[in-house]
């Protein structure tokens, strides 16, 4: 398993792996714990099955085990390892890169592979796919390039025909890391220039704000074996209105309702629209999909390749809702991209 990582969302990463060697060391696996450090060396130990303590991720990036050069760690982990399972948000792990190092080193990978995560990571990209291939309802908005981004009567003039308030944040961000909402025109600037200064970012994406009811749903399994869609979770910050990085990840911040006290057929749509999506963008294994729900529509946001699974994330709380033990979910997964990498190996061509 691989955390940490060079983007924004390091910190996060590392409390998604205090969870993850837990519960697939209580699901009996053997974890060899991988922690990308930020001066991109990396730390490596090797957990055995129902020994590993919680926060030992975190025990591991505060500095035991001798860090190794980046190719060494990824030798080790060709030789030692039978599945890869990226938990590195953001940056150069939820965006295809590390899928594309195990891809290269004949190694399976739990979660989506390089397409569908590096479609899922750039939300305009994914939104452009999605408005051609499926029926999904998606907010208008507008992309910038890094250099657009400083051009305030430019940002001004591409967006005038998006009504108020606005919603900006990095096109390839997680974690809601820059994201603010703009009631005013004159402050467009400076909210972009936030979302264009976290670290990583590769551009802004400005939209219009869908008012409603904000709610998510997770899934697990692929378009060949069948998706299974989580009981959806209803989203309402106490303060402010906007899901944002503290409202997730302080606890008491959100009031996170599950199963969503909603309509039947709401869920139903929910449900659905996430099962679309990830069919559309190609993804496997987990994620998990966000919506604004406006008069009973879902509206399409993003689509999370590798989810958080701190103790606070929403992916675990919708599994148990669906009443997963998580220990047995995860080894599943890895057994699901251990079995399909066999399969194509095994299939003639």
């Amino acid at each position: 398993m691989w955390f940490g990582g060079p983007s924004a969302e390091h910190e996060i990463s590392i409390r998604s792996a205090d969870g993850l060697i837990g519960w697939l060391s209580a699901g009996g696996l053997a974890v060899d714990a991988f922690h990308w450090r930020r001066d991109g060396r990396v730390a490596c130990a090797r957990l055995e099955p129902g020994k590993a303590r919680e926060q030992e991720a975190s025990a591991l990036a505060s500095g035991s085990g001798a860090p190794l050069p980046f190719f060494a760690a990824l030798e080790r982990l060709a030789r030692d390892c039978d599945v890869g399972f990226p938990i590195v948000h953001g940056r150069m792990g939820e965006d295809g890169s590390l899928q594309g190092l195990l891809r290269v080193l004949g190694k399976p990978c739990v979660g989506s592979g390089v397409l569908a995560s590096a479609l899922a990571m750039d939300k305009q990209r994914s939104k452009e796919l999605l408005m051609g291939a499926t029926t999904l309802r998606l907010p208008r908005g507008v992309a910038f390039a890094p250099g657009e981004c400083r051009d305030g009567e430019r940002l001004l003039a591409r967006v005038a025909h998006l009504p108020l308030p606005l919603i900006v944040k990095p096109v390839d961000g997680g974690s809601s890391f820059g994201l603010s909402r703009v009631t005013a025109r004159g402050e467009l600037p400076a909210a972009v220039a936030r979302a264009a200064a976290v670290e990583g970012a590769s551009g802004v994406l400005v939209e219009e704000q869908i008012e409603g009811d904000e709610v998510t749903c997770a899934l697990v399994g692929d378009a060949e074996e069948g998706i299974e869609p989580f009981p959806p979770i209803l989203i309402r910050p106490r303060h402010g209105g906007l899901f944002d990085l503290e409202a997730k990840y302080t606890p008491g911040a959100s009031d996170e309702i599950c199963p969503a006290p909603l309509p039947t057929s709401a869920l139903a749509r929910i449900q659905a629209a996430a099962v679309e999506a990830y069919r559309a963008l190609g993804a496997s294994g987990f994620a998990r999909v966000d919506f604004i729900l406006r008069d009973g529509v879902p509206w399409f946001l993003e689509l999370n390749s590798l989810p958080g699974l701190t103790r606070e994330s929403l992916f675990p709380k919708a599994a148990r809702a669906a009443g997963w033990e998580l220990p047995a979910l995860f080894r599943r997964l890895v057994e699901r991209a251990l079995g399909a990498a066999r399969a194509r190996v095994a299939t003639p061509r």
